[in-house]
């Protein structure tokens, strides 16, 4: 059975390695927190409101996992 790691303890791990190309880190960790989730905002005025992606800002619906701009996992 396949254990679920949270992205943080994998960065984490991937910070505290003496072994591994600082470049390859960095790319490493830049890729894993690229899929950590990301909570919907808020935005508009008046009487006209929508949702948008907490990262990139594009507009999402209640109905999308993931944020059509930039592929980032919404936290709904």
């Amino acid at each position: 059975m396949k254990k679920e790691v949270p992205v943080q303890s994998l960065i984490d791990h991937i910070k505290t390695s003496l072994d591994v190309d600082p470049w390859a880190k960095e790319m490493a960790e830049e890729l894993l927190r690229a899929q950590v989730p990301v909570p919907p905002e808020i935005e508009g005025g008046n009487t006209s409101y929508w949702y948008v992606c907490g990262e990139c800002h594009g507009i999402v619906d209640t109905r999308d996992a993931y944020c059509k701009h930039c592929g980032r996992k919404i936290m709904w």
